[in-house]
C-alpha cells in the first residue's frame, strides 16, 4: 500500500462504467488518479466521489481519438506528477449496425476511439515509463476480441477493434518487457453497464463493474516478479 501512495495512473473513459470503478479502486489503494474522458461533467462526477471518499483524483477532458489532445495530457501529467505509473486504456465506443450498413464515418470514429486512441494511450504512456524502467499498461479489450468466443450481429466494427486491442497487448509487450514496462489485457464477457443495457437491453449478467476493477487492481498492484506481461484474461460472465 505505501508503494502504491507514491504512484499516479491515467484511467481513460473515467466517467462511467468500468473506468469509473477502476479509479474508485485504485484511488482506494492510495494512488493519485487522473480521470480522462470526453464527457466533463461525468468525470468531475468521478473526482468528486474520490475526493469525499478520501482519494486523490483529477479530472481532465481528453478526447484520445485526438492524438494532440493525448500528448498534451500526457505532458500535463509528466509537469504535474513526474508522468503516470500506469495506464489503464479503457476508452471505448460501441456502434450497432448491421454488416452491410455500416458506414465508414461510424467505422472510423470507432477504430480511432478503440484502436488509436488506445495506441496512442499506450505509446505516450510508454515513452514516459521507458525512462523509468516502471510501470504497468492495462488494455481493456472484450470477450468479443476473443478468437472462438460467440459473436453478435450488428457489432462487427467492435468486434474488431478489440480484436485489434488484443493484439496491441501482446504486440507491446514482448517490445515493453525489457523496458521494466507490465503490458496485459482484460478480456471482459457482459458487464452491468450502461454501455451494455443499450447495446443488448434483453442481456443479464451479474458482473458488475466493480468487478471487473478488482481485477485490474491486482493486475495493476501485482508484485513485479510476477508473471503477467503479455496475458489476455478473459472474464467469462455469468449472463
Amino acid at each position: 500500500m505505501s508503494v502504491a501512495r507514491h504512484k499516479v495512473a491515467l484511467v481513460t473513459g473515467a466517467g462511467r462504467g468500468i473506468g469509473k470503478a477502476t479509479a474508485v479502486a485504485l484511488a482506494k489503494a492510495g494512488l493519485y488518479v487522473y480521470l480522462a474522458s470526453r464527457t466533463e461533467s461525468e468525470i468531475l462526477a468521478s473526482e468528486e466521489q474520490i475526493v469525499q471518499s478520501g482519494g486523490s483524483a483529477k479530472a481532465v477532458p481528453c478526447d484520445v481519438a485526438d492524438p494532440e489532445a493525448v500528448s498534451a495530457l500526457f505532458s500535463k501529467i509528466q509537469q504535474e506528477r513526474g508522468g503516470a505509473d500506469v495506464l489503464i486504456n479503457n476508452a471505448a465506443v460501441l456502434h450497432e449496425a448491421p454488416f452491410v450498413d455500416q458506414t465508414l464515418q461510424d467505422w472510423d470514429r470507432l477504430m480511432a476511439v478503440n484502436v488509436r486512441g488506445a495506441f496512442v494511450c499506450a505509446q505516450n504512456a510508454l515513452r514516459s515509463m521507458a525512462q523509468k524502467k516502471a510501470g504497468v499498461i492495462v488494455n481493456v479489450a472484450s470477450i468479443a476480441g476473443i478468437q472462438g468466443t460467440e459473436k453478435f450481429p450488428g457489432f462487427s466494427a467492435y468486434t474488431v477493434s478489440k480484436y485489434a486491442v488484443v493484439g496491441l497487448t501482446e504486440a507491446m509487450a514482448a517490445e515493453a518487457r525489457p523496458l521494466g514496462v507490465r503490458v496485459v489485457c482484460i478480456a471482459p464477457g457482459a458487464v452491468d453497464t450502461a454501455m451494455l443495457k443499450k447495446a443488448a437491453p434483453s442481456l443479464r449478467t451479474e458482473t458488475t463493474p466493480d468487478h471487473i476493477a478488482d481485477i485490474i487492481r491486482y493486475l495493476v498492484l501485482a508484485e513485479p516478479g510476477v508473471p503477467l506481461s503479455g496475458t489476455v484474461l478473459e472474464i467469462h460472465s455469468n449472463v
